[in-house]
């Protein structure tokens, strides 16, 4: 069962991904910058992958979420949170289709999900997990005021887990 998660931003509109995501999610991965940082998946994989993602929401309450221009409802990407039980965390991402990209979307959107994140859950601390070479992540994250934390590994590949914990997060936000 889907989740009633849905935040409007200024310019975005953020939703629980739903089944009607599943062609603008396969053509958001088939960009070659998103494959690059991300890899690239079949069908099938993001036909799993969005039915994992409305399990998490049913099971802990939070999930991937698609992103959409508030004044034309045209998809843009996803963000959302999704926890890693191989790390005992719970991670923010982010991705973007290309044009829209560069506009501050990506900062709007996740700081939007990491700020309803901190409000409805009891998370310590919630990372990012990004690609050393990926400068556009490592600048969003910044800007949401994580920091690096370490130097790990997912699903194969070295990442740097930026990580922002709940204080610091409240004193960014003035509370």
């Amino acid at each position: 069962m889907p989740s009633p998660f849905s935040i409007d931003t200024e310019r975005l509109r953020l939703r629980a991904v739903a089944w009607e995501d599943l062609e603008d999610l396969v053509r958001l991965h088939d960009d070659p910058l998103v494959a690059r940082f991300m890899g690239t998946r079949d069908r099938e994989w993001y036909e799993w992958r969005i039915g994992a993602s409305l399990e998490e929401w049913s099971e802990r309450g939070h999930g991937f979420v698609s992103v959409f221009d508030l004044a034309g409802g045209r998809f843009l990407g996803r963000t959302g949170l999704k926890h890693w039980p191989e790390f005992g965390e719970t991670e923010l991402g982010w991705v973007l289709r290309p044009e829209a990209r560069g506009r501050g979307f990506a900062t709007e959107a996740a700081g939007a999900v990491l700020r309803w994140g901190f409000e409805g859950f009891d998370f310590p601390y919630v990372t990012a997990m990004i690609r050393p070479d990926n400068a556009a992540s490592i600048t969003v994250a910044e800007r949401l005021g994580m920091d690096a934390l370490r130097e790990d590994e997912l699903l194969g590949d070295p990442v740097v887990v930026y990580a922002i914990d709940r204080e610091a997060m409240e004193l960014a936000s003035g509370s």
